[in-house]
Protein backbone atom coordinates (compact mmCIF):
# COMPACT_ATOMS: atom_id res chain seq x y z
CA UNK A 1 0.00 0.00 0.00
CA UNK A 2 0.98 3.51 -0.59
CA UNK A 3 1.46 6.31 1.79
CA UNK A 4 -1.54 7.82 1.78
CA UNK A 5 -3.89 4.99 1.36
CA UNK A 6 -2.11 3.76 4.50
CA UNK A 7 -3.05 6.96 6.29
CA UNK A 8 -6.47 7.62 4.71
CA UNK A 9 -7.06 4.29 6.07
CA UNK A 10 -6.14 5.08 9.22
CA UNK A 11 -8.00 8.95 8.98
CA UNK A 12 -11.53 7.00 8.05
CA UNK A 13 -10.84 4.33 11.42
CA UNK A 14 -9.50 6.76 13.76
CA UNK A 15 -10.34 10.61 12.60
CA UNK A 16 -13.50 9.85 10.26
CA UNK A 17 -16.05 9.47 13.48
CA UNK A 18 -14.55 13.12 15.13
CA UNK A 19 -15.67 15.10 12.23
CA UNK A 20 -19.33 15.97 10.32
CA UNK A 21 -17.37 16.16 7.33
CA UNK A 22 -14.30 13.80 7.21
CA UNK A 23 -13.50 13.22 3.44
CA UNK A 24 -13.23 17.13 2.36
CA UNK A 25 -11.25 17.72 5.71
CA UNK A 26 -9.09 14.82 4.47
CA UNK A 27 -8.78 15.78 0.89
CA UNK A 28 -7.32 19.66 2.11
CA UNK A 29 -4.81 18.38 5.00
CA UNK A 30 -3.69 15.61 2.02
CA UNK A 31 -3.73 18.51 -0.72
CA UNK A 32 -1.11 20.69 1.60
CA UNK A 33 0.77 18.06 2.79
CA UNK A 34 1.45 16.98 -1.13
CA UNK A 35 2.52 20.76 -2.04
CA UNK A 36 4.78 20.56 -4.75
CA UNK A 37 7.45 22.63 -2.83
CA UNK A 38 7.73 20.21 0.09
CA UNK A 39 10.55 17.46 -0.11
CA UNK A 40 10.13 16.43 3.75
CA UNK A 41 7.02 18.08 5.48
CA UNK A 42 5.16 15.78 3.66
CA UNK A 43 2.73 12.92 4.46
CA UNK A 44 5.43 10.39 4.56
CA UNK A 45 6.89 13.05 7.54
CA UNK A 46 3.22 12.48 9.02
CA UNK A 47 3.43 8.91 8.25
CA UNK A 48 6.96 7.61 9.99
CA UNK A 49 5.83 10.27 13.00
CA UNK A 50 2.56 7.67 13.08
CA UNK A 51 4.49 4.88 13.73
CA UNK A 52 6.15 6.13 16.12
CA UNK A 53 3.55 7.16 18.35
CA UNK A 54 2.06 3.68 17.75
CA UNK A 55 5.51 2.24 19.39
CA UNK A 56 5.32 4.90 22.10
CA UNK A 57 1.52 4.82 22.49
CA UNK A 58 2.35 3.26 26.12
CA UNK A 59 3.70 6.64 27.13
CA UNK A 60 1.13 8.92 26.40
CA UNK A 61 -1.75 10.41 28.88
CA UNK A 62 -3.66 10.81 26.01
CA UNK A 63 -2.94 9.35 22.29
CA UNK A 64 -5.61 10.90 20.81
CA UNK A 65 -5.16 14.68 21.26
CA UNK A 66 -1.11 13.68 20.26
CA UNK A 67 -2.51 11.62 16.93
CA UNK A 68 -4.54 14.76 16.26
CA UNK A 69 -1.52 17.12 16.66
CA UNK A 70 0.79 14.62 14.78
CA UNK A 71 -1.84 14.90 11.88
CA UNK A 72 -1.52 18.99 11.91
CA UNK A 73 1.59 20.03 12.93
CA UNK A 74 3.28 20.71 9.45
CA UNK A 75 -0.25 20.86 7.40
CA UNK A 76 1.11 24.65 6.74
CA UNK A 77 4.30 25.17 5.60
CA UNK A 78 5.87 27.67 3.81
CA UNK A 79 9.52 28.00 4.24
CA UNK A 80 9.84 31.87 3.69
CA UNK A 81 7.57 31.67 6.46
CA UNK A 82 8.61 32.19 10.01
CA UNK A 83 4.45 31.47 11.66
CA UNK A 84 4.33 27.71 9.90
CA UNK A 85 3.54 26.07 13.67
CA UNK A 86 1.11 29.43 14.60
CA UNK A 87 -1.10 29.01 11.33
CA UNK A 88 -0.99 25.06 11.82
CA UNK A 89 -2.88 25.07 15.16
CA UNK A 90 -5.25 27.98 13.82
CA UNK A 91 -5.92 25.20 10.71
CA UNK A 92 -6.62 22.63 12.90
CA UNK A 93 -8.83 24.60 15.58
CA UNK A 94 -11.13 25.95 12.46
CA UNK A 95 -11.19 22.30 10.75
CA UNK A 96 -12.15 20.78 13.83
CA UNK A 97 -14.55 23.46 15.08
CA UNK A 98 -17.32 20.57 14.88
CA UNK A 99 -15.98 17.97 15.63
CA UNK A 100 -16.88 15.93 18.39
CA UNK A 101 -14.01 16.82 20.57
CA UNK A 102 -14.32 18.97 23.78
CA UNK A 103 -13.18 22.57 23.87
CA UNK A 104 -10.10 21.07 26.48
CA UNK A 105 -9.38 18.53 23.84
CA UNK A 106 -9.10 21.07 21.17
CA UNK A 107 -7.28 23.45 22.89
CA UNK A 108 -4.55 20.52 23.90
CA UNK A 109 -4.01 19.88 20.14
CA UNK A 110 -3.86 23.67 19.57
CA UNK A 111 -1.17 24.06 22.24
CA UNK A 112 0.68 20.69 21.26
CA UNK A 113 1.00 21.67 17.73
CA UNK A 114 2.41 24.80 18.64
CA UNK A 115 4.77 22.81 21.06
CA UNK A 116 6.32 21.90 17.43
CA UNK A 117 8.31 24.97 17.69
CA UNK A 118 12.06 24.25 18.56
CA UNK A 119 13.59 24.58 20.68
CA UNK A 120 10.04 25.13 23.09
CA UNK A 121 10.42 23.34 26.32
CA UNK A 122 7.60 21.38 27.10
CA UNK A 123 5.36 21.46 30.22
CA UNK A 124 4.27 17.48 30.56
CA UNK A 125 5.37 14.19 29.57
CA UNK A 126 2.69 14.22 26.36
CA UNK A 127 4.41 17.59 24.95
CA UNK A 128 7.57 15.69 25.19
CA UNK A 129 6.92 13.10 23.64
CA UNK A 130 5.45 14.93 20.65
CA UNK A 131 8.34 17.14 19.92
CA UNK A 132 10.63 13.69 20.73
CA UNK A 133 8.71 12.43 17.81
CA UNK A 134 8.58 15.26 15.70
CA UNK A 135 12.29 15.33 16.04
CA UNK A 136 13.28 11.52 15.71
CA UNK A 137 14.99 12.04 12.02
CA UNK A 138 17.49 13.49 13.42
CA UNK A 139 18.36 10.34 15.29
CA UNK A 140 17.70 8.44 11.80
CA UNK A 141 20.57 5.89 10.24
CA UNK A 142 23.22 8.17 8.26
CA UNK A 143 22.08 7.33 5.18
CA UNK A 144 18.20 8.29 5.92
CA UNK A 145 19.69 11.60 7.80
CA UNK A 146 21.73 12.56 4.81
CA UNK A 147 18.47 12.13 2.63
CA UNK A 148 16.86 14.32 5.20
CA UNK A 149 19.83 17.01 5.05
CA UNK A 150 19.03 17.07 1.10
CA UNK A 151 15.16 17.49 1.44
CA UNK A 152 15.36 20.75 3.76
CA UNK A 153 17.90 21.86 1.26
CA UNK A 154 15.26 21.53 -1.34
CA UNK A 155 12.96 23.17 -0.02
CA UNK A 156 15.21 26.16 0.76
CA UNK A 157 15.95 25.97 -2.87
CA UNK A 158 15.60 29.92 -3.06
CA UNK A 159 18.21 30.73 0.16
CA UNK A 160 21.31 30.84 -1.77
CA UNK A 161 24.22 28.28 -1.07
CA UNK A 162 26.01 30.70 1.54
CA UNK A 163 23.35 32.04 3.21
CA UNK A 164 21.59 28.26 3.63
CA UNK A 165 25.09 26.99 4.75
CA UNK A 166 25.14 29.77 7.37
CA UNK A 167 21.43 29.04 8.47
CA UNK A 168 21.45 25.58 8.72
CA UNK A 169 24.23 25.41 10.40
CA UNK A 170 23.00 27.99 13.35
CA UNK A 171 19.74 25.20 13.36
CA UNK A 172 21.81 22.22 13.60
CA UNK A 173 24.02 23.89 16.46
CA UNK A 174 21.14 25.01 18.67
CA UNK A 175 20.06 21.30 18.75
CA UNK A 176 23.28 20.46 19.22
CA UNK A 177 24.27 23.44 22.47
CA UNK A 178 20.59 21.85 24.30
CA UNK A 179 21.58 20.17 27.22
CA UNK A 180 19.72 17.37 25.68
CA UNK A 181 17.41 16.88 22.40
CA UNK A 182 14.95 14.08 23.39
CA UNK A 183 13.36 14.79 26.78
CA UNK A 184 11.40 11.00 26.67
CA UNK A 185 13.98 8.52 28.33
CA UNK A 186 13.25 5.77 26.02
CA UNK A 187 13.78 7.87 22.84
CA UNK A 188 17.15 9.46 23.99
CA UNK A 189 18.32 6.07 25.12
CA UNK A 190 17.53 5.27 21.11
CA UNK A 191 17.95 8.30 19.34
CA UNK A 192 20.24 10.79 21.54
CA UNK A 193 23.93 9.30 20.46
CA UNK A 194 22.77 8.66 16.28
CA UNK A 195 21.07 12.44 16.57
CA UNK A 196 24.50 14.30 17.79
CA UNK A 197 26.74 12.46 15.32
CA UNK A 198 23.98 13.20 12.92
CA UNK A 199 24.15 17.09 13.70
CA UNK A 200 27.79 16.65 14.12
CA UNK A 201 28.70 15.02 10.49
CA UNK A 202 26.03 17.94 8.51
CA UNK A 203 27.77 20.55 10.08
CA UNK A 204 31.04 19.25 8.85
CA UNK A 205 29.72 19.39 5.77
CA UNK A 206 28.17 22.61 5.76
CA UNK A 207 32.02 24.08 6.27
CA UNK A 208 32.89 22.43 3.65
Amino acid sequence: MTTISVLKERWDTNIAPLLPEPDAIWQQLAALYSEPHRHYHTLDHVAACLKWLDYYRHLADDPLTMELALWAHDVIYDPRASDNEARSADWFAEHFEDSTLTKHQKDRVHALILATIHPHPPTDADMALLQDIDLSILGADAELYDRYEGWIRQEYAFVPEEAFRKGRGAVLQSFLDQGVIYHTPELREKLEAPARNNLNRALDNLRV
